[in-house]
């Protein structure tokens, strides 16, 4: 029975491989069900991505050229338990969550003068405060996306059986763009910046423009 289960279980693998994307599993996992099989649709190449890439990955796509996109996940041990903490989220809080957790990576990698790095330190965490407490209005679910997965061990003997549920939030490049601008701005406030503030300032807009809309 055993021998069956296994063999069965590579069978609808294989037919879903042929048939869609790669399946969309972590490294030591097994599809068993998908969106897909259950509705008769090819598995969409961002649910790929999404667990196997990353936002930028998608970002790439032709239909995603032109966004911003949020991935939020959800696992349990049944379907209906993973779709209600989908339907549980709070939407802006975990946008705005992982916005300024990106705002964060990319001040991390930005090419910092040592005599701007104070000033560019300052109004960086600023910035990420102010987008992490923001609200921001254009994001819209796309799509989503479910799996139901087996996992193992280190040891590679069967764990357990999961459902994770996903789901594609995105707004336009140009939206959240305006957004941004307009909490530069009150970043910037209205007094006259020094020279090495006014550095400072254009530094953390030019990283922000890079890592979001490739400018």
């Amino acid at each position: 029975m055993k021998v069956g289960k296994v063999i069965l279980v590579l069978l609808l693998v294989a037919i879903l491989a042929s048939c869609g994307t790669k399946a969309p599993l972590r490294k030591g996992e097994v599809l068993l069900e998908d969106k897909g099989t259950a509705y008769g649709v090819r598995t969409p190449k961002w649910v790929e991505l999404a667990i196997l890439g990353g936002y930028k990955d998608i970002e790439k796509l032709a239909d995603y050229k032109d966004y911003v996109v949020f991935i939020a996940q959800f696992e349990a041990q049944n379907l209906q338990s993973a779709q209600l903490l989908a339907e549980r989220m709070q939407a802006d809080t975990e946008i705005a969550r992982y916005l300024s957790t990106r705002v964060k990576d990319a001040f991390k990698g930005a090419n910092v003068a040592d005599a701007d790095s104070k000033n560019f330190g300052a109004y960086g965490e600023r910035f990420v405060a102010s987008v992490g407490e923001a609200k921001f209005s254009g994001f819209r679910q796309e799509s989503d996306w479910w799996v139901k997965v087996q996992t193992y061990t280190p040891e590679n003997k069967p764990d357990k059986q999961i459902y994770r549920v996903i789901q594609l939030w995105a707004i336009t490049k140009d939206m959240l763009q305006k957004q941004f601008d307009m909490m530069l701005s009150q970043l910037a406030g209205v007094q006259q910046p020094t020279p090495e503030q006014k550095r400072a300032m254009d530094l953390v807009q030019n990283t922000v423009a890079k890592d979001f809309f490739g400018e």
